[in-house]
């Protein structure tokens, strides 16, 4: 498997299968199949209205996979500030998974949150999620710490913690 990755748009090649998609910007026209990828993957899915809004709040940072045929597979957003950001959500269409979007969808915003000069970024997941563990640990995200009762079925989340670059002493 071998990348190609341009900004804001990353393209990977498999030699099982070929799997194309590229990543950019999230547009208002994207938002029902935003919610098509919430809807499927979450059991409590973030409304549409607040998928609008996130849409609208962090657009330079709210992200999307399209396939070659110009169909939504997966998402991501952040907030960000000046020095930190906060993953606030991802998804990958189910028929989708397994092969990487995920992956390349945060490597794509890890690199935006670089060239911006964030410091950090933060997520929270369910302790119990043992495959985005692995993946986020992959892309050199730390265990930081639990945070009880985070989701609304009293289940405890796994904050984790990357840092993007080291502040200079004295700064």
């Amino acid at each position: 498997m071998y990348f190609r990755s341009h900004k804001s748009q990353i393209t990977i090649y498999s030699c099982v299968q070929l799997i194309e998609y590229r990543i950019r910007l999230a547009r208002r026209s994207d938002l029902g199949g935003i919610c098509e990828i919430e809807n499927s993957s979450f059991t409590e899915p973030y409304p549409r209205f607040l998928m609008s809004r996130l849409l609208h709040d962090y657009a330079g940072s709210f992200l999307v996979a399209e396939s070659k045929r110009g169909t939504l597979v997966g998402y991501c957003v952040a907030s960000t500030n000046q020095s930190s950001s906060h993953l606030i959500s991802i998804a990958v269409s189910p028929h989708q998974r397994g092969m990487k979007i995920g992956t390349g969808l945060m490597e794509t915003l890890i690199e935006y949150l670089i060239d911006r000069g964030v410091e950090e970024i933060w997520l929270e997941l369910k302790l119990e999620n043992k495959q985005a563990i692995g993946l986020y640990t992959k892309l050199g995200f730390r265990r930081a710490s639990v945070v009880p009762n985070y989701y609304s079925d009293g289940s405890d989340a796994l904050r984790m913690r990357k840092l993007l670059r080291t502040t200079i002493m004295g700064r």
